[in-house]
Order: C-alpha cells, then structure tokens, then sequence
C-alpha cells in the first residue's frame, strides 16, 4: 500500500479569510498539511477575532468537525443555540449541520480545526 507523508514548515503555510470577499472575516485560518496529497483529513490553525454574534455567517459542509481550542474564548453556534468554549476546551460535531464561529473575548481566539470528508 502507498503511504503518506508530507511536512509543511510553519514558513510555508498561507493565511487565509473565511471568505475571500469578507471585509470583517469571523476567521482566518492556516491549512497545516498543505503539500500532503489525497487527505483523509484537513486540519487547521484558525484564529477567530473579536464579533459580535450578528457579525458572523452559518455555514455547512459534508463530514465532521472538531475543533479544539488553543486560547482565548471561542463561541460556536450549532443548532441555533451559541456555547462558550475556553482554552482547552473542544467540540465535536456533524458539520451538516449549520454552525458559526467567533471570538467571544477582547481578544483573538485560537484553535486547531479538522474536518472529515462525509462517509459513504
């Protein structure tokens, strides 16, 4: 069988905003294995400045979700329903379902973010 491996240097990676026509993005984010071929998993660094909870967009996508929060404070909205997250804190979640981000501080938060394709 063929195996995987690939390093991405923190020098390599891009920065990006949730959506490249967002003037207030709710987050930017970093993909980590970014040369890695035919991923299982994509997995992120994001950072999540301060918004208010009208300041952000749901969105949804196929597979899974789970975010881990590596400091500050992180409001996640699934299901219509908001939930604080703090430093050391994580979600695990079906990401068919709609949901948004924020930093919930005066200042940014921090997480390491992987998704999953959707299962057959």
């Amino acid at each position: 069988p063929r195996r995987t491996f690939a390093i991405t240097r923190a020098r390599e990676r891009l920065r990006f905003p949730d959506r490249a026509d967002n003037p207030a993005p709710a987050y930017f984010f970093e993909v980590l294995a970014f040369g890695a071929k035919e991923k299982r998993l994509c997995a992120y660094v994001a950072d999540f400045p301060p918004r208010k909870p009208n300041e952000v967009r749901e969105h949804f996508h196929d597979g899974w979700e789970l975010l881990h929060v590596l400091s500050g404070t992180l409001a996640i909205r699934f299901e219509a329903e908001e939930h604080v997250l703090q430093t050391g804190d994580t979600v695990y979640f079906d990401a068919l379902e709609p949901h948004a981000y924020r930093g919930a501080a005066e200042t940014t938060a921090q997480a390491i973010v992987i998704t999953t394709p959707a299962q057959a």
